[in-house]
């Protein structure tokens, strides 16, 4: 709003100076051609005005100056020292008008060319991050029209540009608009029926605050804008307090129909999750012979900002494939104790041993070993260096991500660790952030010699795309993971139903979720990824053929559940089954792994162990395999449940 009052006043203030020109101009005429007569005085005066504005006035400057020459009067100085500068504002005020006369035209071609059925887009906010995402955009401007709401200035010269690009610039602050002006104020955004919100600001909280604009559902403020049905609203948010806040705020209106559908983005988790998707945890191992049990993660973390916490968070989830494999996290920052400070406000200490320098997860909670070791330590110094020779010695490292904000300290950081490794004879992973220098990136990765075994993290500009935020294929990845999870009925082995979900609309199953087992869906998915080369693995090494294996443990002459077409049904009772599982030592293993992995993930976003509570992230699962049979042995068939969906996506 107070942009559009500033572009009314600057318009306001060129038509003033406009007007006052044209009255200078004419008084000067007045003088100047004091002599004609009326008739021609008129219309020489009329002509002088004009030209004045088309940047060639019939009285110059020069005739002017002769003028007061001849007669020096108060009068004829003021008017002729006026119209000297009237000279210069008038072809100003007449080049404004032109633009903006353009500008308007422009817009009225884009919209004239536009489909009248095309898909809205409104974009809230106008940073570097939007500029990125607006410069990799692929979509036909005729068939999505972007509408970009800011509360920033932008300059004349930017809006014409976005415009001539199919962009549409809305300057208003809505946020301080009243609640009855808002339908108003967005109406030319037709954000009522468009199919995307992305709510992008740089601050968190303006983002949940505009994301309270919306009606959540039919019984929310009718002063508040209502949606089109399933319209997806992308909420930037990258702190970890109000993101809980956003989750508490949209999952009040969890199970009950929610007018849209909420994702959370954090752009320091697409970097990390796209850079371990493209280099997996487990890349040092692939192809050896080395069983899985022993595929050790020693991770080294150098840089503790938002995009190093991120690749520790992930890590605890990504790096678990087997029930015991040792997860070993070194980070290491020059001011690690501030940022250790905020980093373990995501942790909950009943499910941590917390100390100075390092935290462990309890033996309590899950299988195997996961720790964070906390290392205050220059990477630019000899001492930090002598350490990693020394890890080296007793433990070596298996993927290296360097998550430091200087580009100088990230390259010699590099180069020295790419030796060191190379040294001992250990090729693995190298990952590299270089988000502000384009060409050297470019360098890097071509391959050269100097950095040859180094990666590039993908910088924002690279992950920020309105395609990656509208169709993130992770998202899709987890509704499916969470429709294929919805649809495994499970029966006992007296009941002969076969009713499930699979007709359901996944888009409405995955609405109706709260923000955290959506969270817990997507970590699943993300871990499908690495299942993809384990299980094989893990059938290799019990002498089976995955999908012979597959068949005879939960097929329709499944060993441990029966497949009926739409339903497993188990064989016996909840005991039996256990049984069963303990028996076969794929299944098992595999359960165990599943379950290992869930309770990692769920103690890096904050769980504990006790009574279930969502509200109070505490959940009675968060146990060993073993503790799990004992106190929840019902939940144990849970575990296989990835196993069914794999079976499903292979037999159709």
């Amino acid at each position: 709003m107070n942009n559009n009052k500033s572009r009314k006043r600057t318009t306001r203030l060129i038509f003033l100076l406009a007007l006052l020109s044209f009255l200078i101009a004419t008084a000067q005429g007045l003088r100047y051609y004091q002599n004609y007569e009326t008739f021609f005085k008129l219309l020489l005066v009329l002509q002088n005005s004009i030209n004045a504005f088309g940047f060639k006035a019939s009285v110059t400057i020069k005739d002017t100056v002769a003028f007061i020459k001849n007669d020096p009067s108060p009068l004829n100085k003021g008017i002729g020292y006026a119209y000297c500068i009237a000279v210069f504002t008038a072809p100003y005020c007449t080049i404004s008008f032109i633009y903006k006369f353009l500008e308007k035209i422009l817009r009225f071609i884009i919209f004239f060319r536009r489909n009248k059925n095309c898909r809205h887009i409104v974009v809230f906010g106008y940073n570097n991050d939007i500029q990125s995402m607006l410069k990799n955009n692929t979509f036909n401007p005729k068939k999505v029209c972007v509408h970009i709401v800011t509360a920033e200035t932008i300059n004349s010269e930017e809006i014409y540009r976005l415009n001539k690009s199919g962009y549409i610039v809305h300057s208003a602050d809505v946020l301080k608009a009243k609640d009855t002006e808002l339908s108003s104020i967005l109406a030319k955004t037709h954000i009522e029926s468009a199919e995307n919100i992305i709510l992008f600001e740089n601050s968190s909280i303006r983002n949940f605050s505009l994301l309270q604009l919306f009606k959540l559902n039919e019984n929310d403020n009718e002063c508040k804008i209502k949606l089109a049905t399933g319209t997806k609203v992308s909420c930037r948010c990258e702190e970890e307090g109000i993101g809980r806040l956003i989750a508490e705020y949209y999952n009040s209106a969890a199970g009950t129909d929610v007018l849209f559908d909420l994702e959370l983005v954090g752009l320091p988790e697409m970097q990390i999750h796209k850079m371990y998707s493209d280099h997996p945890l487990h890349t040092f191992y692939n192809g050896t012979d080395i069983p899985l049990k022993d595929w050790t993660v020693h991770l080294l973390v150098a840089g503790f900002g938002q995009l190093g916490q991120q690749a520790v968070l992930q890590a605890m989830n990504l790096g678990v494939v087997h029930e015991s494999n040792r997860i070993t996290i070194d980070v290491f920052d020059c001011s690690i104790k501030a940022k250790k400070a905020v980093f373990l406000n995501q942790l909950n200490p009943e499910s941590f041993d917390i100390s100075d320098d390092r935290v462990t997860l309890k033996s309590s909670v899950a299988d195997g070993v996961l720790e964070i070791v906390f290392h205050e330590l220059n990477v630019s110094h000899n001492n930090f260096y002598d350490l990693i020779r020394s890890k080296i010695k007793t433990d070596p490292y298996t993927y290296a991500v360097i998550a430091l904000e200087n580009i100088d300290l990230s390259v010699n950081c590099a180069m020295q660790l790419e030796e060191l490794f190379s040294e001992n004879n250990l090729k693995l992973p190298i990952l590299m952030r270089m988000d502000t220098d384009r060409r050297l990136a470019g360098y890097i990765s071509a391959e050269n010699s100097a950095l040859a075994d180094v990666s590039l993290i993908d910088d924002r500009s690279v992950v920020i795309t309105l395609e990656m935020i509208i169709n993130r294929a992770i998202d899709r990845s987890a509704k499916e993971y969470n429709h294929f999870y919805n649809n495994i009925a499970l029966i006992t082995a007296d009941e002969e139903g076969t009713a499930n979900n699979s007709d359901e609309d996944p888009e409405q199953e995955w609405n109706r979720l709260r923000l955290f087992r959506r969270s817990s869906s997507k970590a699943a998915a993300y871990h499908d990824e690495v299942k993809d080369d384990i299980l094989p693995k893990l059938a290799s090494e019990n002498n089976e053929d995955l999908t012979t294996k597959l068949e005879s443990l939960i097929g329709r002459n499944g060993s441990i559940m029966k497949y009926t077409g739409s339903a497993w049904q188990m064989i016996g009772s909840e005991e039996e089954l256990l049984e069963a599982l303990k028996k076969d030592s794929f299944a098992y293993n595999l359960a165990s792994l599943e379950h290992r992995r869930w309770c990692c993930y769920m103690a890096s976003i904050g769980w504990r162990p006790g009574e279930r509570s969502d509200k109070f992230r505490r959940n009675p699962c968060l146990v060993t395999q073993q503790k799990l049979m004992e106190t929840k042995p019902e939940m144990c068939k849970y575990d296989l449940m990835s196993l069914m969906a794999r079976y499903k996506k292979t037999n159709g």
